[in-house]
Formats: C-alpha cells, structure tokens, sequence
C-alpha cells in the first residue's frame, strides 16, 4: 500500500467496489441481540438484521474496543506510515472515542506511527462520500495534512436524507422521541429525517414512501441547482426502488457518479427495514 491508509467503520455503509477499489479498511462494529453478539458484515448481514426485528427481537449495537483498532493500526503500520480514521459522527457513537483510545495505545508503541482522527459528524452513506474523497486524495499522492484539509471542506457539504418506514427502531436506540415513533404507527406516515452536523433531525411527514421520496428530491435540487455532484442511493431492504431512484437522479441532476447499496447491519438495526434516502456532495 502507497500513500495514506485510510480507515473507516461499518457505519459508513461503504459500497463494496469502493472499498475494494481503494483498499480502504473498513472497522466492523458490534450488534447485540439478547446474549448474542454479532460483528457487522462478518457473521450477521442487513437481511438476517431484518430477520430479528420482525421477530420483535430487542438490538442494541456498539463500539470496537480500543483493542481491534489497534490491533488493525499495527497491521497498517506494515505498509505505511500514516493513517487517516474517518469516524462516524462522535453523537451517535462510542466509536470515535475508542479509536482515539487506540490512538494513544500505538503511539506509544509505534511512536514514529502518525495517525489522525477525524469525526464525520455524520454516519451511513455521507461518511461513505467523506472517505472516498479521503482515499482519492491518497491514491492522488496527498500528504496527510492535505487530505485533513480537504476533508474538512467537504464535510459540511455531505448531507444525507432519508424516507423510514418508522421510527419505531431509532426510538429504541434513544435517536428519536417516543411520542413521534407513535405517532407514525397509528397514523402509518412515513417520517423524513436528516443529518445535521451529528444530530438526526425529523424534516416532515409523507403520507407515503413515494411523497417522503419526492421531497427528498425538491429538497436536493433547491440545495444543488446545476452543481456537479457524487450520489450514493442507500436502501434496507428495498434495491427494487433503490435502482428507480438512481435513475431519478441521473436524468435530473449533474450527477459526476452515483452508487446504490444497502446499509449494513449495524445501520440497519437503527433504522429496520423499508428505508431509503439520498447522500451526495456537491462540488465546491
């Protein structure tokens, strides 16, 4: 490996051909369900996720110890001398402190290892397009106070919207009032959330998935106009519409490039199943 290695969690929800075209290593995070624990991508997938929550099974999901980051820095520590971590955003998980923990246990193992730290105040497929904007920059030769740069300019600009089925599995995991989850049970309405640098946000109600769809998209065109954008689709348990909404995109934006995958496990077990929204970064 040449260059910057650039390390993410499964939190990202990082398309495979990305990960595999810039090698970038990806953590995966934790999922528990009564005395089980499973690791996100390894022995559980988004579909078994969805298996569990339909059986009203109760999941919670966690951080890494300290311990597998730096396990996973030293491997890195073989083929370079620098490393970039790429967080999920520090509001919604244990993980940023963990790998700052990580940090500090290899620098004094490895002293003359640089690793950096930076949290994405965001997660799923916004922290996605914040690492491919990092491991580009490191294929491209950057140094890592030039990627560091980079990506702090465009982390405000990677936002990410989505259409739920409910709220009901973000108010289990204390991301949404329990007063709304109920509400768009008894009234069958499709919630709207958004990012907002780490904090989930409740943007509006649609009386059905395709509305909450179709707001999403005004909202994109009043934000981007005619700007040159990257897009990555993101689902759980819907890559039939999925793939229609990628198609939206590509006929009524400037689209650079577009991806559609589903969101890993550990994503899933926040939002459950029938999901879908839009993460994109314009260009300055």
């Amino acid at each position: 490996m040449s260059g910057v290695a650039i390390v993410t969690d499964s939190a990202s929800c990082l398309p495979q051909e990305i990960k595999n075209d810039y090698e970038i290593e990806v953590i995966p995070l934790y999922i528990h369900s009564q005395d089980k624990t499973y690791q996100d991508g390894v022995n559980i997938t988004p579909q078994q996720v969805y298996s569990l929550q339909r059986a009203d099974e109760t999941l919670t999901t966690s951080a890494p110890s300290p311990g597998i980051f730096a396990e996973s820095f030293q491997c890195l520590a073989k083929k370079t001398g620098e490393i970039l971590c790429l967080s999920v955003a520090s509001s919604y998980s244990a993980t940023f402190s963990s790998i700052q923990s990580a940090i500090d246990i290899v620098k004094k193992q490895s002293p003359k290892l640089r690793i950096e730290l930076v949290d994405c105040y965001t997660g799923s497929a916004a922290q996605a397009l914040i690492t491919l904007t990092a491991a580009r920059a490191s294929r491209l030769g950057k140094n890592l106070n030039e990627i560091i740069s980079k990506i702090h300019q465009v982390i405000p600009r990677a936002e990410i919207s989505l259409v739920l089925d409910t709220l009901k599995y973000l108010e289990k995991g204390g991301r949404a009032p329990k007063v709304g989850a109920l509400a768009t049970s008894l009234l069958r309405l499709k919630p709207v959330v958004t990012n907002r640098m780490g904090h989930a946000h409740l943007v509006g109600m649609g009386r059905s998935r395709t509305q909450g769809i179709d707001r999403l998209v005004k909202a994109m065109k009043q934000k981007v106009g005619l700007k040159k954008l990257s897009a990555i689709v993101i689902h759980s348990d819907l890559e039939d519409e999925a793939k229609k909404l990628e198609h939206c995109l590509l006929s009524e934006f400037n689209c650079h490039e577009t991806y559609v995958t589903e969101v890993s496990a550990v994503v899933a077990a926040h939002l459950g199943p029938g999901a879908i929204g839009i993460a994109f970064c314009p260009e300055e």
